[in-house]
């Protein structure tokens, strides 16, 4: 799926799912040819594991080393 879809089913913007990449917590499975970012199932599950940890008042580098495990 398009970034825009992931952004839609995690409840996430889509800057946010590209502050997420820059800073190597989530990003696409693979890119198309032209460059479009694209997002499987083990993306959409890791992105909303981290909204929810983010609601719970996570920081981003708590949940970057939850997801080191």
């Amino acid at each position: 799926m398009k970034v825009g879809e992931a952004a839609r089913l995690t409840g996430l913007t889509v800057k946010t799912l590209h502050h997420y990449e820059e800073r190597g917590l989530a990003g696409p499975a693979e890119r198309t040819e032209a460059g479009h970012r694209l997002y499987g199932e083990e993306e959409l599950a890791r992105l909303i594991f981290i909204a929810r940890a983010k609601r719970l008042g996570l920081s981003l580098e708590e949940i970057s080393e939850l997801l080191e495990y």
